[in-house]
């Protein structure tokens, strides 16, 4: 590593990466540090657990018409789901049928359309102001929505599902969206197991202190979570000014985990590849995806507070309940047919600390004035500061691409 460089890379996940490339095309001598002992952040593709390739974390190619990581997947090999996803819905004693279905999707629609009409007109209060709660899905929209969000959508503003571009093509990436990004950044030079304890801007150059040693640099960009930049693992000196802490504190990290289970055999061999959503009177945030590309295989997926709650709780109880849930919703021989599990631990993971940032009601425009620069020295980057692509590893992608663009502007004058 070297005692002194242009730009120093806080976090090798898509935006630390991306940033990374840009910046060593772009002529800037760049150190990349990241905490872990991999690159890709909360892309993540597990290999070992189970028989087939588990992502941990990001799984789909959202807005896949205009995500960059497709081209990247077809140029590289990799495969992606793109027939739309059937849905079934257990209501805690059976499975719904086809009209049934269809009504759920008719209020679905029309109250994502509320919210997304309140958030065009400036509106950034709580999405769950624009839920009808005498509806009868009314509960099982909230549910979806915190799935999705990773909050419930009393604590979700009408800008985040108003404000994101969504193309409706959200493709799982067969070999792993994780396996992906570390394919298309495995040139990058990258130091792990390299966390950064302070960034000292006090004086003419910058200061990076990490567990290997000191840089001075010209200019730091910093991708860490949003859950590492409230937690103070990070120390400025001087500290943040005031406009950036206040961003900070407009932005909060929800939570998104999983628990994969592969089975002995086909659990539905009736039915392909769908996405079971629950609405039982007592049923969680949660959802499971049920033979993913046609493997003998359910993820159980967990959203919002109920998956910081349980998963905080370590693996084993997080994989007691899944499968607890998958035996009420398939039946309860399904425990007998399950060969391995594997559950994620994105809470208690000290450089990550949940799934993905979401907006405060009242939150306003924080993601921007989290993207916005200190200084012309230190600069951010990041799924928390994307505009319209925020929780997406394209979003992060793209913010630290245009962060690179803003800081060789900045250093050249």
């Amino acid at each position: 590593m070297q005692s002194t460089c242009d730009l120093v890379i806080v976090g090798a996940g898509a935006a630390g990466l991306a940033a990374a490339d840009a910046a060593g095309k772009a002529g800037l001598n760049v150190e990349l540090l990241e905490a872990m002992d991999r690159i890709g952040g909360r892309a993540f593709t597990d290999t070992l657990s189970l028989p087939a390739p588990f992502d941990h974390g990001c799984q789909w190619l959202h807005s896949a018409g205009i995500n960059p990581f497709r081209q990247e997947a077809d140029k590289r090999g990799f495969r992606y789901w793109t027939d739309p996803l059937p849905i079934r819905i257990h209501d805690g004693n059976g499975w719904l049928n086809d009209d049934a279905n269809q009504r759920y999707a008719a209020f679905s629609d029309a109250t994502s359309d509320k919210i997304d009409a309140a958030a065009l007109a400036g509106d950034d209060g709580a999405a769950a102001a624009f839920i009808d709660r005498n509806n009868p899905w009314a509960q099982l929209f909230a549910r979806n929505y915190a799935g999705i969000l990773a909050v419930a959508p009393e604590r979700s503003a009408t800008y985040d599902s108003g404000r994101y571009t969504d193309t409706d093509e959200d493709w799982p990436v067969e070999n792993g969206y994780g396996a992906l990004i570390a394919a298309t950044y495995a040139h990058v030079p990258v130091h792990l197991n390299c966390p950064v304890q302070s960034i000292d801007w006090s004086g003419t150059e910058i200061m990076v202190g990490t567990t290997n040693g000191k840089i001075l640099c010209r200019a730091v960009l910093v991708t860490v979570s949003i859950r590492v930049l409230k937690a103070g693992r990070l120390k400025f000196f001087p500290q943040l000014p005031g406009w950036k802490c206040h961003a900070l504190e407009r932005i909060e990290m929800g939570y998104a985990e999983k628990v994969g289970f592969w089975l002995k055999r086909d659990p539905c061999p009736d039915i392909g590849m769908h996405y079971a959503m629950l609405n039982g009177p007592e049923a969680p945030d949660a959802a499971f995806l049920v033979k993913p590309y046609g493997r003998p295989m359910i993820t159980f997926f967990a959203g919002a507070d109920y998956a910081r709650d349980l998963f905080v709780q370590g693996e084993e109880a997080a994989i007691v309940a899944a499968r607890k849930l998958l035996g009420d919703t398939f039946g309860a021989e399904i425990a007998g047919n399950i060969a391995a599990a594997k559950a994620t631990q994105w809470v208690a993971n000290p450089w990550v600390g949940g799934g993905y940032s979401s907006l405060k009601p009242g939150g306003g425009e924080a993601r921007a004035d989290l993207a916005k620069p200190v200084d012309n020295r230190l600069f951010f980057a990041g799924e928390a500061t994307s505009p319209d692509a925020f929780t997406t590893a394209h979003g992060a992608r793209k913010s630290g691409i245009d962060a690179v663009n803003t800081i060789v502007a900045a250093l050249s004058n």
